[in-house]
């Protein structure tokens, strides 16, 4: 693991480390939001495009509509997705909440305490797109009839977008160090959360507008979960824990704080 943990050492700026890759989560925000929608209603008839294939034959979808676009008032969201995985053998993996990730954070920092500021340290790289790679390229996009549980048609898309990119090398270490859980390997479980972050900008960018914090969406949710492995690795209490998510139900690990979840891993400078 020595290898693995000096290629994810991370050098992020003292101030405001979300600027460096504002272009590409601007890039991304504009280009999921775009997404065609005609004749698309959530729960009725769906699309989903394939993103990721893990190296376990995973399969990362973006779906959309979600569950948000049918709501009525302000809640409404008409630009929602959400992440789905099929796994190797065809099967669904359950859809996972932030208190479900939070579960299995939990359920790794049990069996991998020792190695859970490398999982804390892949998250502050979502959470800010460190190393992400820019790509345009033809995706597989499904139609889907959700009453009947079928494919009405299937086409190739042009996509462009930023992705999470994690060396094979590295992420197959990973993947025999953490192991699955419920079926899912870890590289699988990275994806949804990079789709689930990239659905939250594009969800309060829409409804902020102009007043859209840039630290909204992905960056508050994905530090949330450093603040869960502070708790882990017993830098925090259960009770500071519990308090710091009372409020608004996110908790972002302050930047003074990272070394907390991500240990020497993450450089301030």
């Amino acid at each position: 693991m020595h290898e693995v943990r000096n290629r994810l050492t991370t050098t992020i700026p003292q101030q405001t480390p979300y600027r460096t890759s504002e272009n590409q989560k601007m890039e991304n925000i504009k280009n999921f939001s775009s997404l065609p929608r005609e004749n698309l209603s959530y729960g009725m008839t769906e699309k989903r495009i394939c993103l990721y294939e893990t190296i376990a034959g995973e399969k990362l979808y973006m779906q959309y509509p979600g569950l948000e676009s049918s709501r009525a008032g302000n809640r409404n969201f008409p630009l929602d997705a959400r992440p789905v995985l099929i796994k190797a053998d065809g099967s669904y993996a359950q859809d996972m909440d932030f208190k479900k990730i939070w579960d299995i954070i939990d359920l790794i920092g049990q069996n991998h305490r020792a190695d859970i500021d490398i999982l804390a340290t892949i998250f502050l790289r979502i959470a800010y797109m460190i190393d992400y790679m820019h790509t345009e390229n033809g995706y597989i996009c499904e139609t889907l009839d959700i009453p009947s549980g079928t494919i009405v048609n299937t086409q190739t898309v042009r996509f462009v977008w930023n992705y999470l990119r994690l060396d094979s090398d590295v992420i197959e270490t990973l993947n025999d160090r953490f192991e699955s859980f419920e079926g899912i390997s870890l590289e699988g479980f990275l994806y949804y959360n990079d789709l689930l972050a990239q659905n939250e900008d594009c969800k309060y960018h829409y409804l902020q507008g102009n007043h859209w914090n840039i630290t909204t969406g992905r960056i508050n949710n994905c530090l949330s979960h450093l603040t869960v492995i502070s708790h882990i690795r017993g830098k925090i209490g259960i009770s500071k824990l519990i308090d710091s998510f009372q409020r608004t139900g996110v908790a972002p690990l302050p930047q003074s704080r990272f070394n907390e979840a991500c240990g020497d891993l993450v450089i301030r400078q």
